[in-house]
């Protein structure tokens, strides 16, 4: 997702660096124009965002990381897709937030993700909502019963995965319904179709794994009863996508 970013950023800013890119591509606070509080809190995650790649910057340059090292050495400005390289989850998800929303649609449009569902924008909201997933994950948290999760997840992505994919009953109080989004994801990216099969053939597996080893009522409090048709969905999706 980063890669696809950094061309339509790229082809749009006309520069490599960061002073063109958020004067050229990074003002989605200006759609707001007409709303003050709206236009307030997009202007502030911009500011923030500014403000975090500059400290990542310097955090990354006192740790002697080389794909920064090398350029404040040299006394030059760091491209994009070295920032790109040493940036977190949530400041990716908050650099695709800002973006203009042409720059947006660009993305989405390259990905093959329908217009009529908003998937410009919800596909900052789906990086966010995978960011708590990757940190659990990361730091060797429990996921199985998704209390990792640290906000409510944007509605409009459970509509956009039926809508698109004909998957139904996603809501993310689940498991499973990460694996369908990250499913989702790996089919637009055009990831091989042997790597999605297996990794949706492995969480069937995994959870018949846990229906042996636990006792019912437990492993209907953690799995629903839909989450193998769920998958059975998704697979028939990704399998019809090549």
């Amino acid at each position: 997702m980063k890669n696809y970013t950094l061309e339509e950023v790229l082809q749009d800013a006309e520069s490599p660096f960061l002073d063109q890119i958020f004067a050229q591509s990074l003002n989605a606070y200006k759609e707001y124009r007409g709303t003050k509080k709206q236009y307030k809190t997009e202007l502030l995650r911009r500011l923030r965002l500014r403000n975090e790649m500059d400290s990542l910057l310097s955090q990354r340059y006192k740790s002697s990381v080389p794909v920064i090292q090398h350029f404040f050495d040299a006394d030059k400005q760091v491209p994009i897709w070295s920032i790109f390289e040493v940036i977190t989850l949530g400041t990716f998800g908050a650099f695709y937030k800002c973006l203009d929303a042409r720059v947006k649609q660009a993305i989405v449009q390259e990905l093959n993700m329908p217009s009529n569902f908003n998937s410009a924008s919800l596909l900052g909201d789906i990086i966010f909502t995978l960011k708590d997933l990757r940190n659990a994950v990361a730091h060797n948290g429990i996921v199985v019963d998704v209390r990792f999760k640290s906000n409510s997840v944007n509605q409009g992505i459970d509509r956009l995965i039926n809508g698109d994919s004909n998957i139904t009953g996603i809501n993310f109080n689940e498991i499973t319904d990460y694996i369908v989004l990250l499913a989702y994801l790996l089919t637009k990216l055009q990831f091989a179709k042997a790597d999605r099969t297996k990794f949706l053939d492995d969480f069937l597996t995994i959870l018949e794994e846990y229906r042996a080893l636990l006792p019912q009522p437990i492993f209907s409090k953690l799995v629903s009863s839909q989450a193998v048709r769920k998958i059975q969905e998704t697979r028939k999706f990704s399998d019809g996508s090549d």
